[in-house]
């Protein structure tokens, strides 16, 4: 089987997609049984290897100075399609590529998948609106929104999700080949052993304080303003060392920040994924305070860690502490409820609590299992799309397990 990935969320400067989709690349690199491709946007246009995998660069159009960039044309794509001519074609983003990767496949009959991985209208639309609009436009703009996404992700033969929640989303919309596909952690890099004194000297971090890292794009939906609120209310500074890594349109903030409270330190970029799985096993407590996130890959880095995530109350980090059992979590728009979350949070970190951690990390979220199930899932749909069967890929409940 030729899968093909399309992918206009994935950036060079980071993030979970990229992670996803490389470790996918590497599996079916690994595993010849099948083959993997991947179209990103670029600068321009390009064909690279991963492996055994390919890689092809689509010229695209960059979006202001986030870092990412979008591919806005079909012809790239049908470029690709002829070239490598998948068997599965996955697209990871909703926003022009489900209408670009249609039309770029003609009248071909190849299966298409959906990853749900951005919930943009509940992430994106809602939020943003909601600052410029009055509540009722804002709402109509998020209806337009799940709309769209309703529209489009019933169309394709099967759609994936990462967690339960966002399943949940999609079926309240009216999709039903629904597919649970949890994402995984790279448990020999990001493992206690990473552990490095060297980096808690460099960041200020004395044996006796606790270290609390926030490593996120510095920018509110990353739950930036509501650290800054909460660490006038946990700060301690003789026992708490807050560090701050990431980058994002907010660094002005963060520098004000900083001027306010000189004790915490200003990370610089990590360069590499050794250096993030570093920063992350030195530290005693991991903030993940994003409330739209549809997975949290970073929280589950970090419990590969053996460090304690703080996680909100909701979307895929709520699934997550509540699988934990171990810390609850907080509430999303209360910097005092965030402030408590941090202190228990140091208050139950340390040996004992990173062993439970790193256990249900590499119990439940390995990156083979990950591909395997999907695998197994991709072979189903293929068969059921040759067959002209695809009402088989409804579940008996709500999605497949």
């Amino acid at each position: 089987m030729r899968i093909c990935d399309v992918n206009s969320l994935y950036s060079g400067v980071g993030g979970g997609i990229r992670v996803y989709q490389n470790r996918k690349l590497d599996y079916f690199s690994e595993h010849p049984r099948h083959t993997a491709a991947l179209v990103i946007p670029g600068k321009d246009d390009s064909l690279t290897f991963r492996g055994s995998a390919r890689i092809y660069s689509l010229s695209s159009i960059p979006l202001f100075k986030s870092g990412y960039r979008m591919i806005v044309d079909s012809g790239g794509l049908n470029s690709v399609f002829l070239d490598y001519r998948p068997d599965i074609i996955e697209i990871g983003s909703p926003y022009l590529l489900p209408a670009l990767t249609v039309r770029a496949m003609g009248a071909s009959q190849v299966s298409t998948v959906g990853f749900y991985h951005s919930d943009f209208p509940d992430s994106y639309v809602g939020p943003y609106a909601g600052k410029i609009f009055p509540p009722k436009i804002a709402e109509r703009l998020r209806r337009i929104a799940r709309n769209h996404a309703s529209r489009y992700y019933s169309r394709m033969t099967a759609v994936f999700a990462a967690s339960e929640c966002m399943l949940e989303k999609l079926y309240e919309t009216g999709v039903r080949r629904l597919f649970h596909t949890p994402l995984g952690v790279d448990t020999d890099r990001f493992s206690p052993f990473a552990f490095s004194r060297r980096f808690r000297r460099e960041v200020g971090a004395s044996d006796s304080c606790k270290l609390v890292l926030y490593l996120a794009r510095l920018h509110w939906e990353k739950g930036l303003d509501l650290l800054m609120k909460a660490y006038p209310i946990f700060r301690d500074p003789g026992r708490i060392k807050l560090v701050i890594g990431g980058h994002g349109p907010h660094e002005g903030l963060v520098s004000n920040f900083i001027k306010e409270y000189p004790e915490v330190h200003r990370l610089p970029y990590l360069r590499g994924r050794d250096a993030v799985a570093e920063a992350m096993a030195s530290a005693d407590v991991f903030l993940t305070l994003g409330r739209y996130e549809t997975f949290g890959l970073a929280a589950l880095e970090a419990i590969a860690s053996g460090t304690v995530p703080v996680l909100p109350d909701a979307e895929a980090s709520g699934e997550i502490a509540a699988s934990l059992g171990l810390l609850s979590p907080f509430e999303p728009d209360s910097p005092e409820s965030l402030a408590g979350s941090v202190s228990e949070a140091v208050r139950i970190s340390g040996s004992e609590t990173a062993e439970y951690l790193r256990k249900y990390a590499v119990a439940r979220h390995s990156w083979t299992d990950v591909f395997r199930r999907m695998e197994g899932f991709y072979e189903r749909i293929k068969d059921a799309c040759e067959e002209k069967d695809v009402d088989r890929l409804v579940p008996p409940g709500k999605w497949w397990e």
